[in-house]
């Protein structure tokens, strides 16, 4: 489920067509629902998603830069769509150029995951890389309605935690999971986790399965939703910038990454309470009914730090009602004794061969093909 990632034929397609932002008519102002912000200076550009890496050489090409594919956890870059296209409410996926639509789905499917945007006419596109978007509708008013109601009269609505430890004072919301005090078969929670399944079809079906909430053990190739939660922000409280990605070591003892974030409003929010992204000049005001989505990690399950958001508190006399869901896959498996040993022996080659010169280095790939080729002929001969 989780892996390394070369590139592949799809990625330079990908990369080129989403530098270019698709154009858009221009419409009278309107008031819209996302917010665009000053973005942090080392993070500034526009569809920078590749970087170059310098080579130690001995000759006078030594200070040639040869580009390297940067993978997403690594990259400070940033792919935005135009400034105009934000302030509008991002780009309507359904109305963008073909190229473009299929560029943004290619490079989600072979870096983050699959998504299917088939029957989602109110797919909304606020950053390119990482993906952020949003789904107007994705639940009705009455859905959310209903959870709401019955999570405030559930009696289950406690302090949240963050990542099963203590609160620290980083999130003041209460919280209750959807498996517990009257909610495990609520119809919202079963409208959430198909309509979770419809647009990202890896985890298709999974609700059906009786290990869909257990959690994926390293190398087991599984996907699990986390138990889906309602929150309740009341006027003034907060949860601070952080990641939903685990950091590297966590999710190597866990043995679970957590892949996608599906955060749905259920209730509108008019002052504050807005989903802040500090990195990328986003926020996004709460809508009844409408989806976020972004992916805390890559598909090698390395957490993306570019995706650092805060909740925002709402103003006294307002409230924020949200719920939760996180799609988790299993980290790669973890490598015995023997593996790391023969993995660190193979870098170390790796790194002295990179400190020789250059004409040494061609000289022994010359020697390894011609003993190759001697060695095809031999062997053809025998035959």
């Amino acid at each position: 489920v989780c892996g390394s990632r070369t590139m592949s034929a799809i990625a330079p397609h990908a990369l080129s067509a989403l530098t270019r932002a698709p154009h858009t008519a221009h419409h009278a102002p309107r008031r819209t629902h996302v917010r665009a912000r000053t973005v942090s200076p080392t993070l500034q550009g526009l569809g920078q998603l590749r970087d170059v890496s310098r080579r130690a050489t001995d000759g006078d090409d030594g200070n040639e830069e040869k580009p390297r594919f940067v993978p997403a956890h690594e990259r400070k870059t940033l792919s935005k769509i135009l400034p105009d296209q934000l302030l509008e409410g991002g780009v309507l996926l359904k109305d963008a150029p073909e190229e473009w639509r299929t560029s943004f789905t290619g490079f989600l499917s072979f870096e983050f995951m699959s998504v299917r945007v088939a029957d989602m006419p109110g797919l909304r596109v606020l950053n390119i890389d990482p993906p952020v978007f949003t789904v107007d509708n994705f639940l009705s008013a009455m859905e959310c309605d209903t959870l709401v109601a019955s999570a405030e009269a559930c009696g289950g609505l406690a302090m949240s935690a963050i990542g099963g430890a203590n609160n620290e004072n980083i999130r003041t919301s209460r919280t209750v999971a959807l498996n517990s005090h009257g909610l495990e078969s609520h119809a919202t929670k079963k409208a959430i986790l198909k309509r979770a399944e419809y647009l990202l079809p890896a985890v298709e079906g999974l609700s059906a399965k009786d290990d869909a909430f257990r959690a994926p053990k390293a190398g087991e190739k599984k996907w699990s939703f986390e138990l889906p939660q309602v929150a309740h922000y009341s006027g003034g409280e907060f949860f601070k910038a952080h990641e939903d990605g685990f950091p590297i070591a966590v999710a190597a003892d866990k043995g679970y990454q957590r892949r996608a974030t599906i955060l749905v409003y259920l209730n509108d929010v008019e002052q504050g309470g807005a989903t802040r992204f500090e990195h990328l000049g986003v926020e996004v005001q709460p809508k009844k009914g409408k989806a976020l989505v972004f992916f805390p990690s890559s598909a090698a399950c390395m957490p993306d730090a570019r995706t650092l958001h805060t909740a925002t508190p709402a103003v006294d006399g307002h409230e924020k009602w949200v719920s939760q869901l996180w799609v988790a896959s299993s980290t790669p498996p973890v490598p015995t004794p023997e593996e790391l040993e023969e993995e660190n022996k193979v870098k170390a080659a790796k790194a002295e061969y990179a400190k020789l010169p250059r004409a040494q280095r061609r000289e022994m790939e010359k020697a390894e093909k011609k003993a190759a080729k001697k060695k095809n002929a031999s062997n053809s001969g025998r035959k």
